[in-house]
């Protein structure tokens, strides 16, 4: 079910889904992915739902489910989507170019022993790091998905779905030189 701008109605989002999950300030965990673009939306339920590529895609974690919100030209759509639906989940990392140079400030991280993940945000030129795009994959029993984010947040959506708690829903693959 796709929910469109007008048709939005949180008791039937509520009855798919469940409630939003509620932030305890003591014990702060990620309750929602950072935004990615639509690059593939196949509807197999043969009805005539749809999604406008390139659309901005925002995850929300419910306390049964996911709820996808899009957004193209100010025009919003929500899928629910419940935890049993989910067949499987695929984040792919983009590959990486590292080509620090002495003797600038990522160079001398690296050589003392500061992680990519950190040393990255110190590079001088933009040819010293690059990462690719990041792709994610979402198959369900109604629709699938395919999306691409930017590679430095691939962590931090890794993550998120790590804690959706699916299993060996989700893979991982990194891409290597």
């Amino acid at each position: 079910m796709i929910l469109k701008e007008k048709h939005i109605d949180d008791r039937q989002i509520n009855q798919r889904v469940g409630e939003p999950v509620r932030v305890d300030w003591t014990k702060p965990k990620t309750i929602g992915g950072p935004g990615l673009f639509l690059k593939k939306f196949v509807n197999k339920t043969g009805r005539f739902e749809k999604i406008q590529l390139d659309s901005k895609c925002n995850f929300e974690k419910r306390t049964d489910g996911l709820l996808i919100h899009t957004n193209f030209s100010n025009k919003r759509a929500l899928v629910p989507i419940a935890s049993p639906d989910i067949l499987e989940l695929k984040i792919v990392r983009g590959k990486e170019r590292i080509n620090p140079l002495f003797p600038y400030p990522m160079w001398f991280l690296l050589k003392l022993g500061v992680s990519i993940l950190y040393a990255r945000y110190f590079r001088f030129r933009a040819w010293e790091y690059a990462i690719e795009p990041m792709e994610f994959k979402l198959s369900t029993k109604e629709y699938d998905f395919e999306f691409i984010g930017n590679g430095f947040d691939f962590e931090r959506k890794q993550d998120f779905l790590k804690k959706l708690d699916l299993g060996d829903l989700l893979k991982t693959e990194i891409v290597r030189n």
